[in-house]
């Protein structure tokens, strides 16, 4: 969760204008792409959709039409992340008969073919100026899940409301708040020591602390370090660490307790543009995944992201396709 938001400013800022997809210390081990905002405003871009195909080694690749889908605003912020994912596989005997090869007569040949049904399950993403102000789940069915942010006047997030609510528009498409149920309430207490530290206390419904958290800031004010520490198990300590090479983030380190000791490591490597060329993600020193980015030369946009599953022995093939918004020009 972001506690802090000037840190990764200062780190956009300072990337340059040039990758779609930024690393940062705030982003580094959530699931979800980070976009370039700066970039996305200024080449126009409408929506980028993924197209997805798998490949089990050893096997022939297979299109199941899975995609995800990020469209943005006009400030190149993320509105809505989309996307598919199969809820029932059918399979049906798809019988034929053939022409017998240099014979007279015919065979009977059966395959089987899988068909797909598909759920859209997706986010959408509110702002209040350069801050998220409110982020909105949807499963694809009839859960809705939506968390309200709060800040102050440093841009440092104060509080977090989760609700779960529901829609009473048959459509959809369309939201129509009707219930809310609170499922949690959170508020974030700062104390600035320095300009290279700052210590957060994570209040509960109750307003009792319990979570603590320290981040460190390097001399250009990324984020060097983070410690976590919980009230009601002392015991349990998470650390992130963070290193860069130049003004790019090029590692990043989780290690925790609160199950078993498990260290997650994340390293970046880039071209000589500046774009990120090399992800690789290991679980307690194991290599686990390697993606690979594809940048197009014609308008250094990334094309295509190959993610190698060393766990699993597959390879997943991502190919990007941009909408742009037409550019109105004004009359003299």
């Amino acid at each position: 969760m972001k506690t802090i938001l000037n840190s990764a400013f200062v780190f956009l800022f300072l990337c340059g204008k040039s990758q779609i997809l930024i690393p940062t210390p705030e982003t580094a081990f959530e699931k979800t792409h980070n976009f370039n905002a700066e970039l996305i405003k200024q080449k126009n871009v409408n929506k980028i959709t993924f197209e997805i195909v798998d490949k089990k080694d050893f096997e022939i690749a297979v299109d199941k039409n899975l995609v995800e889908t990020y469209e943005f605003d006009t400030n190149g912020k993320l509105s809505r992340f989309y996307y598919t994912t199969i809820v029932k596989t059918i399979e049906k005997q798809i019988t034929a008969s053939v022409h017998n090869k240099g014979k007279k007569g015919y065979h009977t040949v059966t395959e089987t073919k899988s068909e797909y049904l598909y759920d859209t399950v997706s986010t959408t993403y509110f702002y209040n100026k350069a801050n998220l102000s409110l982020k909105r789940y949807h499963d694809g069915a009839l859960f809705y899940e939506s968390r309200y942010y709060r800040y102050d006047s440093l841009n440092n997030l104060v509080k977090e409301m989760r609700y779960r609510e529901t829609n009473n528009s048959t459509d959809k498409s369309i939201f129509i708040l009707g219930g809310q149920l609170l499922l949690s309430q959170d508020s974030f207490v700062y104390k600035k020591y320095s300009d290279q530290q700052l210590h957060c206390f994570h209040l509960n419904n109750e307003q009792r602390p319990y979570k603590q958290q320290i981040i460190y800031f390097d001399s250009l004010g990324r984020t060097k370090s983070t410690t976590e520490y919980y009230t009601a198990a002392a015991w349990i300590k998470q650390e992130k660490n963070y290193e860069y090479v130049g003004s790019h983030l090029s590692s990043a380190i989780f290690k925790g307790n609160a199950n078993k000791e498990i260290t997650i490591k994340i390293t970046y490597e880039y071209d000589a543009n500046n774009e990120l060329l090399t992800e690789k993600q290991y679980k307690n020193e194991v290599l686990e995944k390697e993606l690979s980015y594809i940048t197009n030369s014609s308008d250094n946009l990334l094309s295509s992201l190959v993610v190698r599953d060393y766990i699993n022995k597959s390879i997943r093939i991502i190919k990007l396709k941009y909408e742009f918004r037409a550019v109105t020009q004004k009359s003299k």
